[in-house]
């Protein structure tokens, strides 16, 4: 719902309800989000405790993973039917998380995609993140791109580095699981550097046309 919605919505209650608008778009404002909830609740001692915790989980992921030795290009698709990159703090969580965006900047939302382009831009690692889908709905849509021309020469494919990842609740909403996002991320991108950090049906490695569990 917009901000024009909920005003005209509320226009005519007795009493005024106090209306706090969220449109994070980087990790950091989805921090100051959970922080701005709490004083508006409140609970401004728990949220300090809930973003101070994310804060320390974003911070042991980016100092780890400028340990790296290389940094691989990263194709994350929002959708594969327009071809759409991922947008708002993907491409940020990309960075953090060590890896360069193929598609995408950190300014700019989501955008669509030539099948050419991606051909070109040669990723070494593919994450399918269908905006609020978890994982077995993504799953059906890995077909849409093994059939297309060039897909079998990838180099992410070739080193078995296609993944899916339950967008629903690790990078479409914004909210504290993003931090688990920007984990799973991390591992996708450096498993030399990140282990053990994919909760159990967050994310799922796709081997050509079937897939089995990271």
């Amino acid at each position: 719902m917009s901000s024009r919605q909920v005003a005209e919505s509320t226009a005519n209650m007795d009493k005024q309800p106090e209306v706090i608008s969220l449109d994070p778009q980087y990790l950091g404002d989805v921090l100051e989000d959970v922080r701005r909830v709490g004083r508006a609740t409140g609970a401004e001692a728990s949220a300090g405790r809930v973003t101070a915790r994310m804060q320390e989980r974003i911070n042991a992921i980016t100092e780890r993973a400028m340990l790296a030795d290389t940094r691989p290009r990263v194709l994350h698709l929002e959708w594969t039917d327009p071809l759409m990159c991922g947008g708002h703090w993907v491409p940020e969580m990309v960075e953090l998380a060590g890896g360069v965006n193929a598609f995408g900047d950190k300014e700019l939302g989501s955008f669509p995609l030539e099948w050419d382009a991606v051909v070109e831009s040669q990723p070494e690692v593919i994450v399918l993140m269908p905006c609020g889908f978890e994982v077995p709905r993504a799953l059906q849509d890995v077909p849409l791109l093994t059939e297309k021309d060039g897909w079998r020469a990838l180099p992410a494919v070739q080193n078995d580095r296609v993944f899916v990842i339950d967008a629903s609740n690790y990078t479409s909403r914004s909210g504290p699981r993003l931090v688990t996002g920007l984990e799973i991320l991390a591992e996708m991108i450096h498993p030399e550097l990140f282990s053990g950090l994919i909760p159990e049906a967050g994310a799922r490695r796709v081997y050509t046309a079937s897939a089995a569990a990271v």
